[in-house]
């Protein structure tokens, strides 16, 4: 059997204004299949530090197979498994929940201290945590991969937190 693993890892950054609007890559989800990455960025206002909208976060493939800058967007179908399941504003934060991963919300928080400051917060153990990665390991089947188990990791006062939740 063939198997795979789905990982997401999380950069933190205050974005660089290349559109209309700032835009800041927060996480990836990373596969074994290849060495394609689906990327998650969020467009929010530089000025306010807020979410352009309720549907600010948005993903799309960086196709390292084909070169290190090479994008494309996440097709129709593979939107069933890398789109985003719902994302809405609540207060200063952007509260999503991805297709891959809907057990669990992502709370992005947005802080205005100086530069703009974007973390997005996921549980672990029960506590909020600096989502870090997220890995899917599953074995290929014949319509579709089953996952066997997820291994969430993040980091909780500079200590490193990780949950397995099994399938």
């Amino acid at each position: 059997m063939f198997k795979f693993s789905i990982a997401i890892t999380v950069c933190v950054f205050s974005g660089a204004a290349l559109f209309a609007e700032a835009r800041a890559n927060l996480f990836f989800i990373k596969r074994n299949k290849n060495r394609n990455e689906v990327h998650y960025a969020i467009r929010y206002d530089e000025k306010t530090c807020k979410p352009v909208d309720d549907e600010s976060l948005y993903g799309y493939w960086q196709m390292l197979e084909k070169g290190p800058n090479v994008f494309e967007p996440i097709g129709r179908l593979e939107r069933m498994a890398y789109g985003i399941k719902s994302q809405e504003i609540s207060g200063n934060d952007l509260i999503v929940q991805l297709k891959a991963f809907p057990d669990r919300a992502i709370r992005i928080t947005f802080t205005a201290a100086g530069r703009c400051k974007i973390v997005p917060l996921i549980a672990i153990n029960g506590q909020d945590t600096i989502l870090k990665s997220i890995s899917v390991f599953a074995e290929e089947g014949i319509i579709k991969p089953t996952v066997k188990y997820v291994d969430i990791s993040g980091s909780r006062g500079g200590a490193v937190v990780t949950e397995r939740i099994n399938r």
